[in-house]
């Protein structure tokens, strides 16, 4: 299987659920797709105008095929999380993001094709980003990376990462 092939059935997968951009630019550097995500739930007391509580949920996912992952990559990454996703698509601009936000997932899926060398597999293994905001009453955002190494049919992430680890492992999409 191709980089491009498993992006297509990758994207395939996420398309009943997200919005789905192709080519999409991040401060001048451009991602094979990105999806986005957003769910809201509340619970509320007879009518809806009693409302209990509301939650908003999110997810950037931000896909790349290449022929070869590099520490360059992963830098590149995560200074984008910092410079641009996190302050411009979780926050908009301001300070924290709105009311009755509570989570934003930033995910970065690679699709490596020549393998991964063992410095960028510790590299993406210890990789870490989390923002509380308001000490966490406006929720928080987390960064996960995923790496598809098609040269020896593996999945592998970060820490946060690790339920997608498990579910694309077990679904042998590779």
């Amino acid at each position: 299987m191709t980089g491009v092939n498993l992006l297509e059935k990758l994207l395939d997968s996420y398309q009943s659920s997200y919005d789905i951009d192709r080519a999409y630019d991040v401060d001048g550097d451009i991602y094979d797709a990105h999806a986005s995500f957003n769910v809201t739930s509340a619970k509320y007391v007879l009518i809806k105008k009693a409302e209990l509580w509301r939650a908003n949920c999110f997810e950037h996912v931000f896909f790349r095929v290449l022929e070869e992952l590099t520490v360059q990559d992963i830098e590149r990454f995560s200074r984008q999380i910092v410079t641009y996703i996190e302050p411009t698509l979780v926050r908009g601009g301001k300070k924290c993001p709105e009311k009755d936000h509570m989570y934003t997932y930033m995910t970065g899926v690679f699709i490596a094709g020549h393998g991964v060398s063992d410095q960028v597999k510790k590299m993406v293994k210890s990789f870490g980003y989390v923002k509380n905001y308001r000490f966490a009453i406006r929720g928080y955002s987390e960064a996960r990376l995923l790496v598809f190494d098609l040269e020896n049919h593996k999945v592998f992430g970060n820490r946060a990462a690790k339920d997608l680890v498990k579910g694309y492992t077990k679904a042998r999409i590779i």
